[in-house]
């Protein structure tokens, strides 16, 4: 059994009928015929039931399948880490980031990084927690930045460390909006002083944010939720209603006539990490790159 068997096999696999694998192969019918022939030989199993239009995959064929995706993909590990070894290391990190790591935290590890590896270069995406989350499931990115909650029996994680918040590292949330919403003109204010007003939220934070209201005795008046911070702060300039966003990313982009309240009682605060995924293998420049946030 080869690797070029396997990918064969992962390719008829995934097409379910051989033309179409030999298709995205580029190569004839018959010898992919005959390779898929040959490997069912060998093992001895065999890997598709046939009928004249397609292939269906056996509980055998389901078997070979898994493990013949964790083979290729330890091979392409090793050959990237043997690739990667050294000063002149080269190579790609592709990275998912929300829009406030990309700003700031991350262009300073990059430096820092090119520095001793200065033929790797970078691809960066950006997004919204959700949808940097499903890249790192899709394997479309090696890294992802991404703000809690997540699934942390899924993801390895290292915090966020950023001169800018406090010494807890953990960003506060702060109501956004026009100053008619608010009662006075003070900088801190409870969540009970929200009570009634109409609030717009990211969709990821909406049972915190409600679980919160309701400590404090009320059901908080959602009229939105979204995905994304620009949507938020958007709706909060047009005089909608009130946006409850992460400060740190906040401060960054608000139009000058939002007033900004920090929500201190109950403090809601919510810390950004860099993730990767216990599952999936990761190259040793993808490794070396975490090192810089540890």
């Amino acid at each position: 059994m080869t690797l070029k068997q396997l990918e064969y096999f992962l390719a008829i696999a995934e097409a379910g009928h051989i033309t179409a694998a030999a298709k995205s192969l580029n190569i004839s019918q018959p010898p992919l015929s005959l390779q898929l022939k040959a490997l069912e030989d060998e093992l001895g199993v065999q890997l598709f039931e046939r009928d004249k239009r397609n292939l269906t995959i056996t509980h055998e064929g389901l078997i070979l399948k898994e493990r013949a995706i964790e083979i290729l993909a330890l091979v392409n590990d090793t050959v990237r880490s043997l690739q990667n070894l050294g000063m002149d290391a080269q190579g790609t990190i592709r990275i998912g980031t929300i829009s406030s790591a990309c700003s700031h935290l991350l262009p300073e590890r990059i430096v820092s990084f090119r520095k001793d590896h200065p033929n790797v270069d970078f691809q960066i995406f950006e997004g919204n927690s959700l949808h940097i989350i499903e890249m790192m499931e899709n394997e479309a990115v090696d890294l992802g930045i991404v703000r809690e909650p997540f699934n942390t029996s899924i993801y390895n994680a290292v915090p966020l460390k950023d001169e800018a918040l406090g010494e807890d590292q953990s960003d506060s949330f702060v109501a956004v909006g026009l100053p008619s919403f608010f009662d006075d003109d003070k900088t801190d204010i409870s969540l009970a002083d929200l009570r009634g007003k109409p609030l717009i939220v990211h969709r990821r934070f909406y049972d915190m944010i409600l679980n919160y209201c309701r400590q404090k005795g009320f059901s908080p008046n959602i009229i939105c939720q979204n995905s994304e911070l620009a949507s938020s702060l958007s709706w909060a300039d047009a005089g909608i209603g009130v946006a409850i966003v992460a400060n740190n990313a906040t401060v960054r982009s608000f139009s000058d006539h939002l007033a900004i309240r920090r929500i201190v009682n109950p403090t809601i605060a919510s810390q950004a990490y860099l993730i990767w995924d216990k599952s999936h293998n990761i190259s040793n420049l993808a490794r070396q790159f975490i090192d810089l946030f540890q």
